[in-house]
């Protein structure tokens, strides 16, 4: 089976934090996928992330956190507004599924995506060569089990005003560490 036969519609809950207290709408992503530190996307490559639950999220925050931040930046690190935003999507592929692994031609699932070299590289084929607007990727946090996952929009292959594809933002609450 090609790829294309693996993308599929995907429809349901997922949750976003941004710094707590920012002038910018929950629906802005022009800063989305621009860190140097992202596992799915190369730098500058317009990329939303968005977690499955509560734990996903926190797990997925907490690889943000660094020592050697400024004092202005990490004080937007530590302090976030979650959100959870119901989407659907029309063709999503999921690298958890073994096998879409198996069409990659991907050995140790989930495990190489460990290497973000590795991650970047399966992520921008797939952007690149099919038809896909996002993956379905295991939460680096719990690749002991594969229901916990992670969505990665390609918002470039995405219509660019997000209520086409999101209907509706719920406030979760505030995350707040220290």
């Amino acid at each position: 089976m090609t790829l294309t036969g693996h993308l599929h519609r995907w429809s349901g809950s997922a949750l976003r934090h941004i710094p707590a207290e920012s002038s910018l709408d929950v629906l802005d992503f022009r800063y989305s996928g621009r860190g140097a530190d992202n596992r799915w996307n190369e730098p500058g490559s317009p990329t939303l992330y968005l977690a499955g639950d509560e734990g996903v999220l926190i797990a997925e925050w907490g690889r943000h956190f660094a020592m050697n931040r400024t004092v202005q930046l990490q004080q937007m690190t530590v302090e976030r507004s979650a959100f959870s935003l119901e989407l659907s999507i029309d063709a999503v592929l999921d690298l958890r599924s073994g096998g879409v692994c198996d069409a990659l031609s991907i050995d140790n699932a989930p495990y190489c995506f460990l290497d973000i070299p590795f991650a970047r590289a399966t992520a921008d084929f797939v952007r690149h060569t099919t038809d896909a607007q996002a993956l379905l990727v295991p939460s680096m946090g719990f690749l002991d089990d594969l229901e916990r996952w992670c969505l990665v929009a390609f918002l470039e292959k995405l219509p660019p005003d997000p209520c086409s594809f999101i209907s509706s933002v719920t406030p979760r609450g505030p995350l707040r560490w220290g």
